[in-house]
């Protein structure tokens, strides 16, 4: 269950059996932690359903991926199996748990483009050059030779980023499970650059998330490979979510939600942001539908090919 997806629950899961559920995929988006925005975008759910279910069933048969999903059920609903959500904070995860939801962000880096949340822990000083094994200091565009991974909590009210023996006392999985878990991050994000490579997209970073099964095995979990949980990039431009985190930044209520988050604001109390305009919003929805298309080479939209989406959005960038 989140801000942009529902989830139905059929089967309920319990300390020694996966649960069944439906995830249902909604035309909302959410930047920023705000939640739900007050506008939606035409046949996002649908795109992001039918992309990450390609790429599951791509990842079960290329790696032997162990994954939740179960089979489509329509256009935006996916059945999939259910682990338990156990709160680590709350004492509710040990050693000898099973069937639980991993409580990290798995997150993937190929490069750091702009907007990337690593400059803003460089300037604050959270991370340094030489954590990201870089020799300078990085400039948005930086390439990594080699993937860069990241872990961040999954289920506090705010996510932060925390260090590897951190993540292995929250999680309580073994340091052979880490191991695994970090091989499968790598092969998953290997998989999806060079799916999008093959569509003339650089992959920039991603997340991922696992749970922990029943027969202590890891599950791939969620959704992975979509343009809400990864960045990709066209000639240098985004190509995903992060198009409406541009907007907002140029707007003011980016500011005042900022500064209501330094101020220790209720969220309840955040103030409202304004809808897309109508304009970036089909562009976006046009987005979504385009590369969804050609990643799973099924037409179901007819949408414009990803190039002239580009475009699309090239003029509104230069207009505006």
């Amino acid at each position: 269950m989140g801000s942009v997806k529902n989830l139905l629950v059929q089967k309920e899961p319990v300390d020694d059996s996966l649960g069944i559920g439906v995830f249902e995929f909604t035309d909302d988006y959410s930047v920023f932690d705000y939640g739900k925005m007050p506008d939606t975008i035409p046949g996002k759910g649908e795109a992001l359903c039918r992309q990450s279910a390609y790429n599951f069933k791509a990842l079960e048969k290329e790696f032997g991926l162990k994954t939740h999903f179960r089979k489509l059920v329509s256009g935006n609903k996916m059945e999939v199996n259910l682990v338990r959500v156990l709160l680590p904070q709350n004492n509710q995860i040990y050693e000898e748990t099973r069937n639980y939801l991993v409580p990290l962000e798995i997150i993937f880096r190929n490069s750091l483009p702009e907007g990337s949340s690593v400059f803003k822990r460089i300037e604050s000083g959270q991370i340094g050059r030489e954590d990201l094994g870089l020799e300078h200091m990085p400039k948005p565009g930086e390439k990594f030779e080699k993937p860069f991974l990241d872990v961040s909590t999954k289920l506090e009210p705010t996510d932060r980023y925390l260090s590897w023996d951190e993540a292995l006392e929250l999680s309580k999985i073994s340091e052979d499970q880490l191991y695994d878990l970090k091989e499968h991050a790598l092969n998953i994000n290997d998989f999806i650059t060079q799916k999008a490579q093959s569509l003339g997209l650089e992959h920039a970073d991603g997340k991922v998330e696992f749970g922990v099964g029943p027969k202590n095995e890891l599950i791939l979990v969620d959704v992975c490979g979509t343009l809400d949980e990864n960045r990709f990039l066209w000639n240098g431009i985004h190509v995903s979510k992060q198009v409406c985190r541009d907007f907002y930044k140029t707007t003011p209520w980016y500011k005042a939600i900022e500064d209501a988050k330094a101020g220790g604001v209720e969220k309840s109390a955040w103030p409202a942001p304004q809808p897309l305009p109508q304009e970036l919003k089909d562009i976006v929805a046009n987005m979504y539908k385009s590369v969804c298309e050609a990643w799973t080479g099924e037409k179901h939209w007819k949408a414009p090919a990803l190039e002239e989406v580009m475009n699309s959005y090239k003029a509104f960038l230069e207009k505006n």
